[in-house]
């Protein structure tokens, strides 16, 4: 979950803001807070759960509120 995670953060930082054609244009905002948030509570659940850099085995299921 971590690493689908990461890449949407990557891609929402890394794709365009903007695109326009024939007078018509748009411009997406790239919210990256809710992915930023998401991704500390689930590093910080994996932390508490002893599998985060050692690489340890998680055990129960990982809830994100």
């Amino acid at each position: 979950m971590r690493t689908r995670l990461m890449a949407s953060l990557q891609d929402r930082l890394a794709s365009p803001t903007s695109a326009a054609h024939n007078g018509r244009s748009v411009q997406y905002q790239q919210n990256v807070a809710e992915i930023r948030k998401e991704i500390a509570a689930l590093s910080e659940e994996l932390e508490s759960r002893g599998a985060g850099a050692s690489g340890g085995a998680v055990r129960g299921p990982i809830y994100i509120v």
